[in-house]
C-alpha cells in the first residue's frame, strides 16, 4: 500500500500552511544527495516531531544520444526519519513525493521563511 497523490497534495499544502503560519521554520541542509543523472542547486529543511522535510530545487540531465544532453530543473520532497544511534543522531530516508507542481511552491515558501528569519532584507529597509 502507499500514499495517492492526493494524501501527498494534503501533506504538502500542510507544511505550506505551517510555514507561512510560521509553526515550523526552514534551514539550509545538505540531506538530499542527487544522482549521477541529478545535482542538487539547493535544499531546506524543517523538523517536525522525529521527521526532517526536505525540499530541494535539483536539475537533472535528460539525454537526446551519446554526447548531446539537457538540464531539466525540477522539485524534489524527500521525508527523513530521524535515527538516534549511540551519541549521533543519523536520519534515513523514509518518502519521497511523486512529482508535483505544488512543491515548486513550497520550495519558495521555504527559501522566504529562511531569507526572513535571516533578515535579508533588514539593512535596505531600515530608515
Amino acid at each position: 500500500m502507499s500514499y495517492s497523490s492526493e494524501q501527498w497534495r494534503a501533506a504538502i499544502s500542510k507544511l505550506l500552511k505551517l510555514t507561512s503560519l510560521q509553526k515550523i521554520s526552514w534551514s539550509p541542509t545538505d540531506l538530499f544527495k542527487g544522482d549521477a543523472w541529478t545535482e542538487v542547486d539547493r535544499s531546506f529543511k524543517a523538523d517536525l516531531n522525529d521527521k526532517s522535510f526536505v525540499v530541494s530545487a535539483t536539475r537533472t540531465k535528460y539525454y537526446f544520444d551519446e554526447d548531446e544532453w539537457v538540464w531539466n530543473g525540477g522539485f524534489d520532497l524527500s521525508i527523513f526519519e530521524n535515527i538516534a544511534t549511540g551519541q549521533e543522531n543519523e536520519c534515513s530516508k523514509i518518502a519521497s513525493s511523486p512529482d508535483m507542481s505544488l512543491i515548486s511552491n513550497l520550495f519558495t515558501a521555504a527559501e522566504s521563511n529562511y531569507a526572513f528569519a535571516r533578515g535579508a532584507l533588514n539593512d535596505l529597509l531600515k530608515k
